[in-house]
């Protein structure tokens, strides 16, 4: 019986240390993900920012035709 609660304990132990290591490695992909590290990045892609703006101006471009067409 103490064999079993001796291994239910090292069970335990690894599965804390393996969650602990899932966490890290979560953390660690989104971290890259947002620098942009995780595939290739291509020198002529242009920066977020730039797109930001053009989808910006994009929307206010259409939010003008969608006033126009109600009037």
């Amino acid at each position: 019986m103490e064999t079993l609660f001796t291994l239910a304990d090292q069970i335990e132990a690894r599965y804390t240390k393996a969650k602990a290591y899932v966490n890290k490695l979560t953390q660690s992909i989104l971290a890259k993900a947002f620098r942009g590290e995780l595939v290739p990045q291509y020198p002529n892609d242009e920066p977020a920012s730039v797109l930001l703006e053009k989808i910006k101006t994009e929307r206010a471009k259409n939010e003008t035709k969608k006033k126009r067409k109600k009037k």
